[in-house]
């Protein structure tokens, strides 16, 4: 049974303006867009700021496929998280709420960087 698209976003983010803001921001920065398990899992790249963009960009594409953005969510509601196939979503708190509201049941992400940008979608099922 093939499931509805109840919602699609994308979005691109500079590498650069992450690196910035972790340079600037340090801890306070990290804490407040990315959850634990995300901070560990990035940590541990070679190219980390590739891979907090990713997640960062993963995370404004939710809001859109969700149809809601930050104030209204906050980015570490959102968790980008990697097993062993491609990336999933974890909502928590009001993301969380709004997602069940609107019967969504899925949220499939894919993520993209080149040395320079960082990319991703989501589609809301």
């Amino acid at each position: 049974m093939k499931k509805e698209i109840l919602g699609i976003g994308i979005d691109s983010v500079d590498i650069a303006r992450i690196k910035e803001a972790c340079e600037k921001w340090g801890e306070k920065f990290l804490q407040k867009v990315f959850t634990d398990k995300e901070l560990l899992y990035c940590q541990k790249k070679v190219y980390r700021f590739q891979h907090l963009a990713g997640r960062f960009a993963a995370k404004e594409a939710v809001f859109k496929a969700l149809g809601i953005g930050w104030p209204a969510i906050c980015f570490s509601e959102i968790e980008v998280v990697n097993s062993s196939g491609p990336p999933c979503v974890r909502l928590f708190g009001k993301s969380k709420k709004i997602a069940e509201k609107k019967q969504i049941t899925s949220i499939l992400i894919s993520i993209s960087h080149t040395d320079s940008k960082a990319e991703a979608i989501a589609i809301c099922q």
